[in-house]
């Protein structure tokens, strides 16, 4: 459940902006350590390197089961030179890569035509996919949910959406869930109380709630963030009416929040905060306890985080240092940080996936597709 106060100030919080901004940390060690690390091979369709596959998420159950989603769009591609004729995007084929060894191995299956998009799970252990697919390229791509109830293994289509484009599909239980489509040249929030079978529109009361990210924080209740009026907040949505109430969170001006996620030991919510247009230390903002937290993270105009995640006391970034991505770590709330280098170098940083103490998947620049993988310390 999340608890509304406030806590800090925007005074305070500025000055505790401009004085991580201007402070070098001192507390980085370097800690190359290849054993932690390891390079997990994807099979190719084609045999070329890199260029079977597009990625579109990688997404970590538990430490041990995971998936990527995505399609062979690139190996289509590939034949299709090869062969002298054309491509067409309703040849592609959905694949689904599955672990159940926390990233060491992969096994692939396809559903059907297509490509698969965002995957999620509720709170009885169900998993949820987007499938996008093209009865013919002249025509607008068809969306789908499917749903599997045994970790992925089988799925079974549970909303038919025809032409609507599914931005976001997030679901409590088996029965409620809430969808954020494209409908009559706008975005509509839907919800359903019977598992997809039918859906109606849920309207919010307030302007400016950002319908992309919300997210069920209890049976009754969904959260996400809102902007209105130079306010950057946060707003708790009523599933069954759509009443809003918005919590200031009372951030340094011109600064914003990134995507939500979850610490897998306390449950606690958590987002990026981030300016672009400011040097600043890391900073990140508990909206469990309402509260934002700021680290003593070096920080150059040359350096961007790709990804952050807290498991408790244990904090996790993948950061691009002038190019190159290097993974820090900290197993006492950022008081001493460790660095590590990635056993391969990389360029290219999306997806990536953050897990536990310690769990990393990021891609391989030999072979796109293929993971850098870190062992957690569970």
């Amino acid at each position: 459940m999340v608890k509304i106060t406030t806590q800090i100030g925007v005074a305070i919080l500025i000055i505790l902006c401009i004085t991580g901004c201007n402070s070098q940390p001192k507390n980085i060690t370097q800690k190359d350590n290849p054993m932690k690390w390891s390079l997990t091979p994807i099979p190719s369709e084609t045999g070329a390197i890199s260029f079977d596959y597009r990625l579109n998420q990688y997404f970590v159950l538990n430490k041990l089961t995971g998936f990527m989603t995505g399609n062979n769009s690139l190996a289509e591609i590939h034949r299709s030179v090869i062969e002298d004729r054309p491509y067409y995007k309703k040849n592609y084929n959905t694949v689904l890569f599955k672990t159940e060894d926390g990233g060491l191995s992969f096994k692939k299956q396809t559903l059907g035509k297509g490509t698969l998009s965002s995957i999620t799970n509720d709170t009885s252990g169900n998993l949820y996919i987007i499938k996008e697919t093209y009865k013919k390229d002249t025509q607008p791509s068809q969306y789908t949910v499917l749903k599997s109830t045994d970790t992925g293994e089988t799925w079974k289509t549970i909303s038919d959406f025809n032409t609507e484009k599914i931005f976001k599909v997030q679901f409590y239980s088996a029965h409620k869930g809430i969808a954020c489509v494209d409908k009559d040249n706008g975005v509509a929030l839907l919800k359903t109380n019977n598992g997809g079978k039918t859906w109606e529109a849920l309207s919010i009361t307030k302007q400016g709630v950002s319908i992309y990210n919300l997210f069920f924080i209890n049976e009754n209740e969904l959260y996400t963030t809102y902007e209105e009026d130079n306010l950057t907040g946060t707003v708790t949505i009523k599933f069954s009416t759509g009443e809003a109430k918005v919590h200031q969170c009372n951030l340094p001006s011109g600064y914003t929040f990134d995507v939500f996620f979850k610490d897998d030991l306390t449950g606690d919510w958590y987002t990026q905060v981030y300016n672009y247009d400011e040097l600043h230390p890391l900073m990140v903002y508990n909206h469990t306890k309402q509260r934002l937290i700021t680290y003593d993270f070096e920080n150059d105009r040359d350096q961007t985080t790709v990804g952050v995640h807290i498991s408790g006391g244990f904090i996790s970034v993948l950061r691009s240092d002038n190019g190159k991505i290097n993974y820090y770590y900290s197993e006492d709330n950022g008081k001493q940080w460790y660095k590590e280098s990635l056993p391969d170098f990389l360029a290219d940083s999306h997806p990536v996936a953050l897990y536990g103490k310690g769990l990393v998947w990021v891609k391989s620049i030999q072979n796109l597709y293929n993971l850098q993988v870190r062992q957690p310390n569970f």
